[in-house]
């Protein structure tokens, strides 16, 4: 049997630029969770009247990048999150911004870098677990990947 090469996620880290150059990015406090999805291409009908066996046909079109949903206790002092300087504080502003993720102390030497906005934030309050804030982040533009 050949080994797995996987990971788990554990170490990493979803940080967010100041957009200054050189630009230091900034990682955000109590992550539990980072989900990047929604990616997808749009496809092209190209279905003509000749058209092999009466099969549509399709190309690939414009892609989506989708959006990253994060999910971090909430601490109203914690810089990286409040609605003074944080990832609140984007989403009320409207302010865009480079996002990274960086998978360094996860056991890879591996990134993905983009830009975004937040989109949503949905705050959730029970009398069992700790204040959880969920970020989403609407990514514009391709996701770059590269070593850490």
């Amino acid at each position: 049997m050949v080994a797995s090469t996987g990971k788990v996620g554990l170490g990493t880290v979803f940080k967010v630029g100041d957009g200054n150059s050189p630009e230091v990015f900034t990682p955000v406090v109590n992550v539990t969770a980072i989900n990047l999805s929604g990616r997808s291409v749009e496809e092209v009908d190209f279905t003509h009247l000749a058209s092999t066996g009466g099969f549509r046909e399709f190309r690939p079109g414009f892609k989506d990048p989708g959006e990253i949903k994060i999910t971090c206790h909430y601490n109203p002092a914690d810089a990286t999150l409040n609605g003074t300087a944080g990832l609140e504080s984007k989403l009320n502003a409207g302010t865009t911004f480079n996002w990274e993720i960086d998978m360094t102390n996860a056991g890879f030497a591996y990134k993905l870098t983009g830009f975004g906005y937040v989109s949503g934030g949905d705050f959730t309050f029970t009398g069992e677990d700790p204040i959880n804030f969920e970020v989403t982040i609407r990514v514009s533009g391709q996701i770059d990947e590269s070593a850490a």
